[in-house]
C-alpha cells in the first residue's frame, strides 16, 4: 500500500511539474537588416527591421521570449502576444547583462533594471540606485 501511495505521489508531482514547464516555442533568426521570430505556438514568423546603423550586440532566447540588445534599443518578443516591444537605450547607458528564461526576460543596464513579461508583452522598469553605479 505504501508503494502505491509513493507511486501516486511521484505521478502527481510529474503531472504538476509539466503544467508549469514552458515548451520551446520561439527561435530567433537574424537576416541582414531584420530580426525574425519563428513563433511555433501560432505557426508564424514576425519580423522587426533594424534602424539605419543599428547593430545587434547581444541576445538571449528563452522558451517563449526573445530579448535583443542593439546599439540603439532593447527589443523583446513575446510568443503569447506575437509582437515585438522596444525600449530606447538612454544616453551614456551601458547594458551589463541580459537573460531570458521561459516567458520572462531581464536586462540590467548601468542606469536601469528592465523586465519583460512575455505572457502579456509588457515591459517594467525602474531606475538603479546610485549605490550600484
Amino acid at each position: 500500500m505504501y508503494l502505491i501511495h509513493v507511486m501516486l505521489l511521484l505521478y502527481a508531482a510529474a503531472v504538476f511539474a509539466d503544467d508549469f514547464s514552458v515548451p520551446k516555442l520561439v527561435y530567433l533568426i537574424e537576416d541582414d537588416d531584420k530580426l525574425i521570430a519563428s513563433n511555433i505556438k501560432f505557426n508564424r514568423f514576425d519580423e522587426i527591421k533594424l534602424e539605419a546603423k543599428e547593430t545587434v550586440s547581444a541576445h538571449a532566447v528563452g522558451n517563449a521570449v526573445i530579448v535583443i540588445v542593439t546599439n540603439k534599443r532593447i527589443i523583446a518578443y513575446s510568443v503569447y502576444t506575437a509582437s515585438w516591444r522596444t525600449r530606447n537605450i538612454e544616453a551614456d547607458e551601458e547594458v551589463e547583462s541580459i537573460n531570458a528564461e521561459d516567458y520572462s526576460a531581464l536586462v540590467v543596464t548601468s542606469k536601469r533594471f528592465l523586465s519583460f513579461n512575455g505572457k502579456n508583452g509588457v515591459w517594467a522598469e525602474t531606475q538603479r540606485s546610485k549605490i550600484f553605479r
